[in-house]
């Protein structure tokens, strides 16, 4: 029965969140995004790009307890059905141009490309990838492992130019949620006991930004926003420079993005129920609680899309 009310319930988000997107059409801000998705698209897992009018997602195909994958969907505003694009499991979907890019789970997390039509998959490199991301000719990546030694989870970058090309290695720190933007490659340090940190797309610049651990963290706009372990996991801000850091709300934030002046995050405090509030802290609102854990949050256009679903916050 279980098992039935969950695919029901997945049903019900897809058909609701067609409907949603058909009805109020779709806004393309990310087209031309030479960095191929938002930094906070990518610390939620990158699972959806919006480009052209064209929103490409991840969604979950096959039964969900027997460990059904996330593979590549493309949906047009105004059309209500769905095109599957492939069938590998895929995570950190970037775009630029006619190319999407992404980790490919089920090739050992390779970095692959495909067109958005989903024809001519290739293989760019053999490096195992987490935290993707495009920056210019660029990808941008942490080379992902399960070993936690001094060599493992670093930052590198090969070029996007036909045929295969040898990454580069950016950095020696173990390094988690790798953000890409406004010139800088902002990550948490795992090895400076979970700091956040900065460094140039050269390797140069490498910078501690502050001395609080941190569990989660995204970067926008010139702010990183993080839960800091060093406060039980509360809701911070501190700018790129250091400058600023302000505690923004006691509750403990799982997930987090960032879009247009409001901080969307997932509230451990309210049992991972969906919150936002404007970047200064004011205006907290519960947006919704599907009982479904933290779980990560991607925006698209104007949409929220969280637990299979589509949203449009008012």
């Amino acid at each position: 029965m279980g098992n039935v009310r969950r695919t029901m319930y997945v049903l019900a988000a897809i058909i609701l969140g067609l409907f949603v997107l058909s009805v109020a059409g779709l806004n393309s801000a990310q087209a031309g995004n030479s960095e191929g998705n938002t930094a906070a698209n990518i610390s939620n897992n990158g699972l959806a790009v919006a480009q052209d009018g064209f929103i490409y997602y991840l969604d979950q195909v096959g039964d969900i307890y027997a460990g059904g994958n996330e593979k590549v969907h493309k949906m047009e505003a105004q059309v209500m059905s769905p095109l599957l694009l492939g069938d590998d499991e895929a995570w950190d979907l970037n775009i630029s141009g006619e190319w999407l890019y992404y980790s490919n789970w089920s090739d050992r997390h390779r970095l692959y490309k495909m067109r958005t039509d989903g024809s001519e998959k290739t293989s760019i490199g053999d490096d195992p990838v987490s935290n993707l991301s495009l920056a210019g000719d660029w990808a941008i990546y942490v080379k992902w492992t399960n070993t936690t030694g001094g060599g493992d989870n670093n930052i590198y970058k090969v070029s996007l130019a036909p045929g295969k090309q040898l990454p580069i290695r950016l950095n020696n720190d173990a390094t988690e949620n790798l953000n890409v933007t406004g010139g800088w490659l902002f990550y948490v340090n795992a090895s400076d006991g979970h700091k956040p940190y900065k460094i140039r797309p050269d390797g140069t610049g490498r910078t501690q930004i502050t001395a609080d651990p941190v569990i989660f963290m995204v970067a926008a706009d010139g702010w990183l926003y993080y839960s800091n372990f060093a406060d039980g996991g509360k809701l911070y801000k501190v700018a790129a420079d250091g400058t600023g850091r302000t505690k923004l709300s006691d509750d403990k934030p799982g997930f987090i993005n960032v879009y247009r002046g409001y901080i969307y995050y997932t509230n451990g405090s309210d049992r991972h129920a969906l919150y936002r509030m404007k970047t200064d802290g004011t205006g907290r609102k519960l947006l919704c609680n599907m009982d479904a854990g933290p779980l990560p949050i991607n925006i698209v256009g104007g949409f929220i899309y969280y637990n299979q679903l589509f949203i449009k916050p008012d």
